[in-house]
């Protein structure tokens, strides 16, 4: 009896960062790579104000969703002009459907120069989040204290994610409390993550997205990693077998419902 090949389960990366020149030697293989492998979707986070029109034009190109905003290693003196700018681009792409958050924003505390600049530039886009409706894609390190604390201050309609997430249940909670969902990477699938790997025992899957941030580029270069992802380094489904052990659940129940939340999330 002939088998018939299984189709690759369908995936959103709900934070890629696809327009890095890291990627563009391969970019145009790896997104066929990637389509191929069963991604239907992704959303690329802005950095910086001179990154922006090089994401438009990777988001348009290859059809993937987009965010626009200040990521904390960037907030510099000249956080203000920047916010100003965020400003205008935000009102002209209003009518954009591509244009789905607010971000990559947020605080982090190991990049202590920019620390004063941080946390003004975080809260005008918060305030922006809430002028044009849009969830925020959230970068916190080591400063999650402060980041909730501006999210009750400027509570949003639509919520965020708080990306890369690497912490324990009770913190998890604090930003589900917050109208976030959990964004997981590759973090989960290091051994070494135990405080992780209980969080994702315990967290309802209706709160999680996954996500591969910057992994296609650093994975890859693990022989054994590209080997098993058949070269591509896409992790989304190494995630969702990730999750579905430790959940005791299927790969096909955990992708679903990964799914319909980043649809959800982004409003896609």
């Amino acid at each position: 009896m002939m088998q018939v090949a299984k189709s690759p389960l369908a995936v959103i990366d709900s934070h890629v960062h696809l327009d890095f020149e890291e990627f563009d030697a391969e970019r145009e293989r790896l997104v066929a790579r990637l389509k191929s492998n069963g991604l239907k979707g992704a959303v690329i986070p802005g950095v910086s104000a001179s990154q922006w029109p090089k994401l438009l034009t990777v988001a348009e190109r290859h059809a993937f969703h987009y965010g626009l905003g200040v990521h904390p290693w960037y907030c510099t003196a000249d956080w203000g002009q920047d916010i100003e700018n965020l400003s205008k681009l935000l009102c002209e792409r209003r009518g954009d459907p591509r244009l789905v958050a607010i971000g990559e924003c947020g605080l982090d505390a190991l990049h202590k120069a920019s620390w004063e600049t941080q946390l003004p530039c975080f809260e005008a886009q918060l305030q922006l989040a809430q002028r044009y409706d849009l969830p925020v894609i959230l970068h916190s390190v080591k400063a999650h204290n402060e980041v909730l604390a501006l999210l009750k201050r400027y509570p949003l309609e639509r919520g965020g994610v708080i990306h890369g997430f690497y912490g324990s249940m009770q913190l998890a909670q604090r930003y589900v409390d917050a109208g976030c969902y959990i964004g997981i990477g590759h973090l989960l699938l290091e051994e070494k993550a135990k405080k992780l790997q209980e969080t994702l025992v315990k967290l309802p899957l209706e709160h999680l997205v996954i996500e591969t941030d910057l992994a296609l580029v650093s994975l890859v270069k693990k022989s054994g990693f590209a080997d098993k992802t058949g070269g591509s380094s896409l992790i989304l489904h190494l995630l969702i077998e990730k999750i579905a052990k430790l959940q005791k659940k299927s790969n096909v129940l955990v992708s679903e419902q990964v799914f319909q939340n980043t649809l959800q999330l982004f409003d896609l």
